[in-house]
């Protein structure tokens, strides 16, 4: 099978500005949304909404699915409300709730009881009620349920003519009792393989994993992934079925939750909105960038308070004050390695647990020991040999990077559990904040350290 080749932005607009739209209506709905939604994100605004409107309802649909929310809502002001309650009403359900849910909530609503279809209005209004970064915000209603009761002929018949109007490829057919609570599940192949006269409820599997509707988008995704699962159902808090998260839903959140992360890492408040952040007002990227960079700059503070306390020390000793900037470094990063070891640790596992944490405590502080100790006498060598410093000097700062590197293992391992506990993202403990803290408490020790020698120790020279 051949590469498809992706459309240059720059044809597209060339067929635009000949008026072919003929070739350029056939050259776009040969394309897979992926692939245009891609080109389209190069396109200025008058091209884009030239092609879009050149697309058959169903690509127009899932070209919208995988466009940028900034590139939804500037499509959607150039339709009429009668293209958009189409549009809407041909996308899947999970994805026609994103889109409604990044509109205001009268528009959004004017919508879903613009629909013709009753079934699809009411879908949408029951996953329009769930928070959007829960198990239900993200679960579609598309899904395929059997009657316990059922025989596996009245299945087969019930089932071809449910699927046609199911967008997903489901193969898990789940099953409900008379109060329409899930029972159990069964494959296809169970289902085309089992004689006809025997009832669903004797080839199905009773041991069925599901989640409830306002368990946590993450959590639920990391269900999938321990399960193994292509589907999961999710139900309220009767056990009825509500709806199922498939593995594309379980994608979407793990690269929105990989994302967030990365932001967070950085001090970067993002909200739940994880686009490109370089699309975002100036006033809007800088509200979400300052307030632990402003936090990180109280903190740091701190250590303009030591280095100023110390200052006589400093003035003493300038060659001892070079090897400052190294400490900070090298503490910062053994820091940032073990707090980023102990938030991966939590996202394969689950929640950080207190005996979780003891047994990293106890890990990391063997590990950041044997990393200090090499880091140390490194730093000895360099000091004596390098900066043809005293001997004295060399043992002074190699020890106190030890100490340092080990009370950062502890502060990168501690962290995230202290973080989790208060109810802030652990991932805030690998950005500025923890950098800043373990400035001011290298440089404590450190300064302390020479401050010690100095005044307490007879004959020293630094």
């Amino acid at each position: 099978m051949s590469e498809k080749q992706l459309l240059a932005p720059n044809v597209l607009s060339e067929l635009v500005d000949l008026g072919q739209r003929q070739k350029l209506r056939s050259l776009l709905n040969d394309q897979h949304s992926a692939d245009l939604a891609e080109c389209f994100e190069e396109l200025s605004p008058t091209y884009r909404i030239s092609c879009f409107r050149l697309l058959d309802l169903d690509n127009a649909s899932s070209l919208l699915a995988e466009l940028e929310p900034d590139r939804q809502k500037e499509l959607i002001r150039e339709l009429n409300d009668l293209n958009v309650v189409a549009l809407i009403g041909a996308m899947s359900p999970d994805d026609a709730v994103d889109l409604l849910s990044g509109m205001p909530s009268e528009k959004a609503k004017d919508i879903i009881n613009q629909m013709s279809d009753a079934e699809v209005k009411e879908d949408l209004t029951q996953l329009m009620t769930f928070k959007e970064d829960s198990a239900g915000g993200i679960m579609s209603s598309d899904y395929l349920a059997l009657h316990a009761r059922m025989t596996v002929a009245e299945a087969l018949v019930y089932l071809r003519e449910k699927y046609e109007d199911i967008e997903e490829e489901i193969y898990d057919v789940y099953v409900v009792n008379d109060e329409e609570i899930l029972v159990g599940v069964v494959s296809l192949k169970d289902l085309l393989t089992a004689s006809p006269e025997v009832l669903v409820n004797s080839i199905m599997d009773e041991d069925v994993v599901f989640v409830d509707a306002e368990l946590d988008q993450e959590q639920a995704a990391e269900v999938v992934s321990r399960y193994d699962l292509l589907t999961l159902p999710v139900v309220d808090k009767q056990k009825k079925l509500l709806g199922i998260i498939t593995a594309d839903d379980v994608i979407d959140v793990l690269k929105e939750e990989h994302a967030e992360d990365i932001f967070q890492s950085s001090g970067i408040n993002t909200g739940s909105d994880n686009q490109d952040i370089l699309t975002w007002g100036v006033r809007r990227a800088f509200g979400a960038r300052l307030p632990w960079l402003f936090i990180t700059l109280i903190i740091e503070t701190g250590s303009a308070s030591v280095i100023t306390y110390y200052d006589a020390i400093i003035q003493q000793t300038v060659l001892a004050a070079s090897f400052m900037p190294l400490l900070s470094g090298v503490t910062g990063s053994v820091a940032t390695q073990s707090t980023c070891i102990v938030i991966a640790s939590s996202a394969s596992r689950g929640q950080i647990t207190v005996r979780t944490i003891l047994r990293n405590i106890w890990h990391e502080l063997r590990v950041g020991a044997m990393l200090g100790l090499f880091c140390g006498l490194s730093t000895y060598f360099i000091s004596h040999f390098l900066h043809r410093s005293s001997h004295e000097l060399g043992v002074l700062v190699g020890m106190s990077l030890f100490l340092t590197m080990s009370v950062g293992v502890l502060m990168g391992t501690m962290m995230p559990f202290i973080f989790q506990k208060v109810g802030v993202n652990p991932a805030h403990a690998s950005g500025p904040f923890i950098t800043s803290i373990l400035d001011v408490c290298t440089m404590s020790i450190y300064l302390t350290i020479v401050h010690f020698f100095l005044t307490h120790t007879a004959g020293i020279k630094l």
